[in-house]
């Protein structure tokens, strides 16, 4: 099966079935598969070539959908930028794409516009939601072509997306997946998640992320996806309660802020029968809390990453041990659980044997949903992928059952809200700061975000600054989420032996 028929099959079997909500639209199959092709159709004309990059600047939307479709159809390559990083870091990751196409949501159109003259690579805008001057307007532009597919051919092997993470010396990379690990990654999310046409899915987590495989789910088994642009508790419980939702995908701290949203238990969330959950593991009272509100649903971990996709998984009956939500074993309750129908995993220590049951090693991670490599990024490809394995940098347990429990995050990469902090990104902007001398950032647990980013500084001789001159430093050159949330002051960073910042010790000043 080609990795394009993904878009194909509801279209020819359920046209007039509501395929997208996405705000006040409502699209059915027929609509977006037409939509689909029109695009498809309209990249070809602006000269988009097998290998080319299509980019997009977008919130989570039905055009969103409608690029990957038409990629896959075009057999170019496709690749959603940050749109909540700063200007800088925007324009470096899409330095690293190289669109030659690239679709633009109007409200970031001044920012791209800012930097367009560093983009010589890019031949066309196109702006979505309003029109823009010096872009073409998206629905102007797909109006004019034709709603038959272009019939351009693929292989398997033929390169399809790339998901950006950031590495740990803050360097976005592009992890790439061909158009088999694609499609291999939605079907294993059928299988987990066991999407049906009966089903209503709520897409919360930007879609730019890896979680896109897990909306296009439904759609591949002709479900309904409704879309969030922003996350927001009351919103989530408006969608929900109106549109009768059924599947969703959470983080556990906005699973915690919907329990603790005032006046929650107006709503009607009964529809809820699975909720998937990744980028942490579920606080014991959390879930707890949420199984008293949601008596009808049940929950899924997923584990992996931009890289890997969610190759690990805890299933229902593996959480609902007892009423209470998770298991009463207290290994089990830290557990981000088992490899996967197409994935494999190990525990392995520094000379790549595989640790014993209870100890400490790193996790390896292999199968049919695992990236092809970094985008222009050899030698950080050769060091995570090795003889068919990929090197998580994660710190774990594996047990008797082949239940993996993550222990610590190599290199102290920080989990806010469900977002990816790592702390030489930060560290790298307030080193920038005229009256800092160093810095080192850490996280530290926060009820709300899960984590917190927390900043040392020390100031140059002679210096004085407040926390509060720290953070607006920080505000235009990173992500909001990014910025230090607290800032101490400090004497010295203190150090190891051999020079480097000791942040076990920091932890400790924690």
């Amino acid at each position: 099966m080609l990795y394009k028929e993904v878009f194909n099959r509801g279209p020819k079997l359920y046209p007039n079935k509501l395929a997208i909500i996405d705000g006040s639209r409502r699209l059915t199959y027929k609509e977006i598969g037409e939509r689909n092709n029109r695009l498809a159709n309209a990249l070809v004309d602006l000269g988009m070539k097998k290998g080319e990059r299509l980019g997009m600047v977008l919130k989570n939307c039905a055009e969103f959908i409608e690029c990957h479709a038409a990629s896959a159809k075009v057999n170019c390559m496709v690749g959603g930028i940050n749109y909540r990083m700063a200007a800088a870091g925007m324009k470096n990751m899409i330095t690293d794409l190289s669109p030659r196409v690239l679709v633009v949501h109007h409200e970031y159109a001044d920012t791209i516009n800012a930097i367009r003259n560093q983009l010589p690579f890019v031949q066309t805008y196109i702006s979505v939601g309003a029109k823009v001057e010096g872009m073409l307007e998206y629905e102007d532009l797909i109006s004019k072509y034709s709603t038959l597919e272009p019939g351009i051919p693929s292989l398997p092997d033929d390169l399809a997306g790339v998901i950006y993470t950031t590495g740990t010396t803050g360097t976005p990379k592009g992890a790439i997946a061909s158009r088999q690990c694609s499609l291999n990654r939605i079907c294993n999310s059928v299988m987990m998640l066991g999407f049906n046409p009966s089903d209503r899915y709520l897409q919360v987590f930007p879609i730019f992320h890896v979680g896109f495989y897990i909306g296009m789910g439904p759609i591949f088994k002709c479900g309904t996806v409704a879309l969030m642009r922003d996350w927001d508790p009351k919103e989530f419980c408006e969608i929900v309660h109106r549109e009768k939702i059924n599947q969703t995908n959470l983080a556990p701290v906005t699973l915690n802020m919907v329990l603790n949203l005032p006046g929650v238990k107006k709503y009607d969330l009964s529809s809820l029968e699975l909720i998937q959950y990744g980028a942490s593991s579920m606080p014991h009272d959390v879930m707890e809390r949420a199984v008293k509100l949601l008596p009808n649903c049940k929950f899924i971990q997923g584990y992996g990453s931009s890289e890997t996709f969610c190759p690990v998984y805890l299933r229902p009956e593996e959480h609902h041990v007892t009423l209470g939500g998770l298991s009463e074993n207290p290994m089990r309750r830290t557990a981000c659980g088992r490899q996967g129908p197409l994935s494999f995993a190990r525990v392995v220590n520094e000379q790549g044997e595989d640790v014993k049951p209870g100890e400490i090693g790193e996790i390896l991670l292999s199968g049919n949903t695992i990236m092809t490599g970094y985008l222009n990024k050899p030698k950080e490809t050769e060091e995570a992928l090795k003889d068919g394995w990929y090197y998580t940098k994660d710190l774990g347990t594996l047990d008797e059952e082949g239940f993996i429990s993550i222990v610590d995050r190599k290199n102290f990469m920080i989990i806010t809200g469900g977002e990816n902090v790592f702390p030489a990104q930060v560290e790298n902007v307030l080193f920038s700061h005229p009256k800092i001398k160093e810095a080192a950032v850490l996280g530290i647990p926060d009820a709300k975000w899960g984590e917190a980013v927390k900043a040392f500084v020390v100031l140059k001789s002679g210096e004085t600054a407040t926390g509060e001159e720290i953070v607006e430093f920080c505000k235009p050159r990173m992500a909001n989420y990014a910025k230090p949330k607290i800032i101490d002051f400090i004497d010295e960073i203190p150090k190891t032996t051999t020079g480097k910042m000791d942040k076990m010790a920091l932890k400790a000043l924690a």
